[in-house]
């Protein structure tokens, strides 16, 4: 049976064939775009760089640099969602190096084999997501922020992964081999204080994840803001630097950004109420400046697109319960301004 666990593992060639149905690569894009917002030059690139591995057999192995609540993870989800691929979210920080207390690095691969439910063919095709990493670069570089003694030995650990190489994992006590030449690979992190790195190289004062202006100094041969270097001066060592395909920079995340998640992203928390109010025969209205304020008060945390859900709860949590309490049918719900910060500005009819 093609899902038994094998002792012998018989490596099936890439069959083109098999994604022939695969959509357009820009119906792939809107795809993605309807749930990630204000990424699209990170989409349309990691939209390629899949296709290719795909379709061309080349190897993926991909770096993801942007600060917190960008949407990192976000747009890896959803691509593998809507690409069907078996993928798993691993966090650096769990694993360490062989003889150290925690997971070793061959644990991912263990992961990645059970979220296929046991499908050889699924998992080693599927992708490997790589969270934290840059929590596991050297102390010596000028990183100091909390990295374990073992980090630059899970980094090493990591380069037979990243190479391709086939890998013996045990899965319920039985050593299998795991073929990871096809495996795509994304390693993720914000690498705070990197900029610093970068203004070191160009001689020039540069602020966080901008975008380059016309007087940028030459960039990375990926035309990226970071280049391979960067990452070897903050810490990372030049062997797994070397086996890093593209790097990629996310977007900044700004109060126009915010307001167009809002009412842009499928998984918009305030699109869940608009709906939700709407199929119990409640019309929703708002003040004129109602995103932006929802905007101006997720930007006081710091965190990116990551606390939009939460303010957005803060702002329905006393008017739903009114609803679900009121012994008389609700037909409309005002939203007046002033509600991100006191949550009883609102109004029921």
């Amino acid at each position: 049976m093609a899902n038994e666990l094998r002792e012998v593992k018989k490596v099936i060639p890439f069959q083109i064939d098999e994604f022939d149905n695969y959509p357009r690569i820009s119906d792939l894009e809107d795809c993605i775009k309807e749930t990630v917002v204000g990424q699209d030059e990170l989409i349309k690139g990691i939209a390629t760089s899949l296709y290719n591995a795909h379709y061309m057999g080349i190897k993926c192995v991909e770096f993801i640099m942007g600060g917190s609540g960008t949407g990192k993870t976000l747009t890896m989800e959803s691509f593998c969602k809507e690409m069907g691929l078996v993928y798993t979210i691993e966090n650096a920080t769990q694993y360490t190096q062989e003889g150290y207390v925690g997971e070793s690095v061959d644990k991912m691969l263990v992961n990645l084999f059970e979220k296929s439910k046991g499908d050889f063919s699924k998992a080693e095709n599927g992708m490997l997501i790589i969270d934290e990493i840059g929590k596991k670069t050297s102390k010596s570089r000028g990183n100091t922020d909390g990295r374990d003694v073992s980090g630059e030995g899970v980094i090493d650990s990591l380069l037979p992964i990243l190479s391709g190489a086939p890998i013996n994992i045990k899965v319920k006590n039985r050593e299998l081999q795991f073929e990871t030449k096809n495996l795509k690979i994304f390693l993720l992190d914000a690498c705070s204080g990197i900029e610093k790195v970068k203004e070191k190289r160009l001689g020039e004062k540069s602020f966080g994840f901008k975008a380059p202006t016309k007087n940028t100094k030459i960039l990375s041969p990926e035309k990226s803001i970071y280049t391979k270097e960067d990452l070897i001066e903050y810490g990372f060592t030049p062997e797994f630097v070397g086996r890093i395909t593209k790097i990629h920079v996310t977007n900044p995340i700004e109060e126009e950004t915010l307001v167009r998640i809002q009412k842009e992203s499928k998984q918009s928390v305030f699109r869940m109420y608009e709906r939700g109010l709407s199929n119990m025969g409640i019309r929703l209205e708002v003040h004129k400046n109602f995103f932006k304020e929802v905007a101006e008060s997720t930007l006081n945390y710091g965190t990116g697109a990551r606390e939009l859900a939460n303010t957005t709860n803060y702002v329905f949590e006393k008017l739903m319960y009114e609803i679900y309490n009121s012994e008389e049918p609700t037909n409309v719900v005002q939203l007046r301004e002033g509600i991100t910060k006191d949550n009883s500005n609102f109004a029921l009819y």
